[in-house]
């Protein structure tokens, strides 16, 4: 299993980057038979995808179990068609307040927070319960420091994308 980050040139993404002081604007699961699930921002839920490229993209490498991948796979699934939270987009939440108190609340996601409950599933917490808002830039910080997971170099990358 593997958490993709990814960028490209459209102007949100372009936003996201510069309001997250980071190189990447999304991130999803990329399960081993090249599935993908994730909140996307442009249909407005979360969906399943196969084959999806960005401009950059940043591929960790989890180190879990087919049984905890199963499992978080499920999960996943059973979030297919529950809304993006356009509300965590807005830097400090002053013009826009956020509808979730907490991370964790499973009413909408926005990407990060969705593959940070993923993994806190299957006991890689990343982020305590309290925190407010997971941004992409956080999780990537976070995977970096993260023992079970490997950021893979760009030779892998180019040889996973030649079979996508």
């Amino acid at each position: 299993m593997k958490i993709r980050f990814s960028g490209n040139v459209l102007p949100l993404s372009w936003l996201i980057k510069l309001w997250c002081r980071s190189k990447v604007s999304h991130c999803e699961f990329v399960f081993e038979d090249g599935t993908m699930i994730y909140p996307a921002v442009e249909t407005g839920h979360v969906i399943l995808t196969k084959q999806k490229r960005y401009t950059w993209e940043y591929t960790f490498d989890l180190a879990v179990s087919p049984e905890q991948e199963s499992i978080v796979r499920k999960w996943a699934e059973s979030q297919i068609g529950k809304p993006y939270d356009y509300t965590a987009l807005a830097p400090f939440n002053v013009l826009i307040p956020r509808t979730k108190k907490f991370w964790k609340d499973p009413k909408q996601w926005m990407c990060s927070e969705f593959c940070a409950m993923g993994l806190d599933l299957i006991g890689i917490n990343l982020f305590d319960d309290k925190f407010k808002k997971v941004k992409p830039s956080d999780l990537y910080r976070k995977l970096k420091e993260c023992s079970v997971a490997r950021e893979l170099t760009k030779e892998e990358q180019k040889c996973i994308l030649s079979t996508i």
